[in-house]
């Protein structure tokens, strides 16, 4: 039980490492409004994940099969990376305000989760997650199982949310406004280039119907 919990919580970490459109509209969010703002996107978005993650360790990924589920959900997270691309494009060219970390008006947390929730993409991820129980020896794993797995790999997340957040907060009072607007302007293009890919993946999907 020790080898999956620590295993749960070590890959976890890598995978909140990687970047991806949470990370940086936590970023950028997170600049302009302190550490509160990116710390609710950053839990806001293990509401997916955790949604996520019950559907593929508890089997219920059947339903993603459907191919209008996987559309409506790819045609959202393509509309919604854009507005968030659109978002980071406006503030580049414009001049910052920093705002009071108790500064709640940008809906931080729902931003977070309809990032993670839009991302169909995510149920493959745990999926293949869900074979790790496997690889480590529990060839038929039980409930218990699953709950360590998810423990680990939820806890790790929540503590990844505290240290990005905690990071963000110590980078953005080195910021000047022209470095300000260029990360903004990267946001944008990341966020754009995101929102391209998805919808080309579910544009593909929708060919093959």
């Amino acid at each position: 039980m020790e080898t999956l919990f620590i295993s749960a919580f070590i890959m976890a970490i890598a995978f909140a490492m990687q970047p991806g459109p949470i990370g940086f509209e936590a970023l950028r969010r997170g600049i302009s409004h302190g550490w509160g703002a990116a710390l609710r996107v950053e839990l806001g978005s293990l509401v997916g994940d955790a949604l996520w993650a019950l559907f593929a360790l508890l089997g219920a990924a059947v339903l993603f099969q459907n191919p209008l589920v996987t559309l409506g959900l790819g045609f959202f997270g393509c509309a919604l990376l854009l507005r968030f691309a659109w978002d980071a494009w406006r503030a580049s060219r414009s001049r910052v305000v920093f705002a009071a970390e108790a500064d709640g008006r940008g809906n931080h947390f729902a931003a977070g989760a309809m990032l993670s929730l839009s991302n169909p993409q995510n149920i493959t991820a745990w999926l293949g997650m869900s074979g790790v129980i496997v690889g480590l020896g529990f060839l038929n794993p039980q409930p218990l199982h699953i709950l360590v797995f998810f423990s680990g790999f939820m806890l790790a997340q929540i503590c990844w949310c505290f240290f990005f957040a905690t990071l963000v907060e110590f980078g953005r009072r080195l910021l000047s406004q022209r470095l300000y607007r260029w990360i903004n302007l990267a946001c944008a293009v990341f966020l754009a280039f995101m929102a391209c890919r998805l919808v080309a993946g579910t544009l593909q999907l929708a060919l093959a119907l």
